[in-house]
């Protein structure tokens, strides 16, 4: 019984042990923008998307909104670390490929080839939302406003997605509606910036 009880614990043991070496990821913006990722994880694709014509909020994960995308070379599960890596918006780090934008009848592009085409300048005083996919550990999100070419991270409050795939729809979290932006951009910018410096 006792030697059941010593295996017992030592597997959950293992167990805690194993998952307490995961460490999500997280992100640092810069100029540019570019993001400096940490944590345990290798970085499956790393995407960038912008608000339709129209409005001023990116909407996560709609397919048709991707400006930027890029990818691992090697495939899904052969990305690059993600601990002190600097991902810079338009360049490919080692080891990727370029997916969006990409003229090429395959499935990315390197920045030698001529099928790939720089993406499209973020403009100031619209609201981007980034996504790093990554394996091994919980990925990471969020929303920059771009002032300039400083982006300022921010928390958008009650936005959603319709869906989790595919053309999607900003919609209100609460109420599964129609999402409806601020009519005043800065001041919205102002009260939701994750780091608030005055």
């Amino acid at each position: 019984m006792t030697s059941k009880i010593v295996l017992v614990f030592l597997l959950e043991s293992a167990l805690l042990v194993s998952t307490a070496c995961e460490i999500p990821t997280s992100v640092t913006l810069k100029d540019g923008p570019s993001f400096t990722l940490s944590g345990s994880g290798h970085l499956a694709s790393f995407t960038v998307y912008a608000p339709e014509p129209g409005h001023k909020i990116a909407t996560p994960l709609d397919r048709g909104s991707v400006v930027w995308q890029i990818r691992a070379t090697d495939g899904y599960f052969k990305g690059a670390m993600v601990e002190h890596m600097k991902v810079r918006y338009g360049s490919l780090p080692q080891g990727y490929l370029q997916t969006v934008p990409n003229d090429s009848p395959l499935l990315g592009c390197v920045s030698s080839d001529r099928w790939c085409r720089s993406p499209r300048v973020l403009e100031a005083g619209e609201i981007y939302y980034f996504f790093a996919e990554t394996t091994d550990a919980p990925g990471a999100e969020g929303f920059f406003y771009m002032d300039g070419s400083a982006p300022i991270e921010l928390k958008i409050p009650g936005l959603c997605q319709s869906g989790f795939s595919g053309n999607l729809k900003a919609i209100n979290c609460g109420t599964g509606t129609p999402y409806v932006e601020p009519q005043n951009l800065d001041k919205f910018v102002r009260e939701h910036r994750v780091n608030k410096w005055f």
